[in-house]
C-alpha cells in the first residue's frame, strides 16, 4: 500500500515537473511571438506614418503651386498677401509634419508597452506553474510522513528497556 501510495505521489510530481516545462516553453513561445508581432506593427505604424508625410508634402506643394499661378494670372505675385498665405501654408504642413511624428512615437510606445506587458503575464504563467509544482511537493511531502502512508510500524508492541 505505501509503494503504491509513493508511486502515485511520484508520478503526481512528475506530472506537475512536466507540467510546469510545457507551460515555461510556451511563454517563452507566446513572448517570441508577441515580439514578432510587436515589430510588425511598428513597421506597420512606420509605413502609415511615412506615407501621411508624402501626402502633407504633397498637399502643400500642390496648394503652393495652385496659389502662386493665381497670384501671377492676377498680377499679384510678389503680394505681401501672396507670401503670407504661403507661409500660412508652410506652417499648416509643419504642424500636420509634427502630429504625424507624434502620433508615430505614441503608436511605438504602445507596442512596447504592450510587449511588456505580455512578457509580464507570461512570467507570471511561469510562477503560478511553479508555485503549483511547490503546492504539489509540499502535500506530498505531508502525505509521506502521516503515520497511514508509512503503513503499520514494525515496532508496535515493543517497549523500550525489555
Amino acid at each position: 500500500m505505501a509503494v503504491a501510495t509513493t508511486t502515485l505521489i511520484v508520478a503526481g510530481l512528475a506530472l506537475a515537473a512536466v507540467g510546469t516545462g510545457v507551460q515555461f516553453v510556451a511563454g517563452q513561445r507566446q513572448a517570441k511571438a508577441g515580439r514578432r508581432a510587436a515589430k510588425e506593427s511598428q513597421r506597420a505604424a512606420g509605413l502609415e506614418a511615412s506615407r501621411a508625410r508624402r501626402r502633407v508634402i504633397r498637399e502643400a506643394r500642390i496648394a503652393r503651386g495652385s496659389a502662386l499661378n493665381v497670384a501671377g494670372q492676377v498680377g499679384a505675385g510678389q503680394s505681401s498677401g501672396l507670401r503670407g498665405g504661403l507661409s500660412g501654408l508652410a506652417s499648416q504642413a509643419g504642424s500636420a509634419l509634427g502630429f504625424s511624428t507624434q502620433t508615430e512615437a505614441i503608436g511605438r510606445n504602445i507596442t512596447k508597452f504592450g510587449a511588456q506587458a505580455s512578457k509580464a503575464a507570461s512570467l507570471g504563467a511561469i510562477g503560478g506553474g511553479i508555485a503549483s509544482l511547490g503546492g504539489a511537493l509540499f502535500s506530498s511531502a505531508g502525505a509521506l510522513g502521516t503515520p497511514a502512508a508509512a503503513g503499520p510500524s514494525p515496532f508496535t508492541g515493543i517497549r523500550p528497556g525489555r
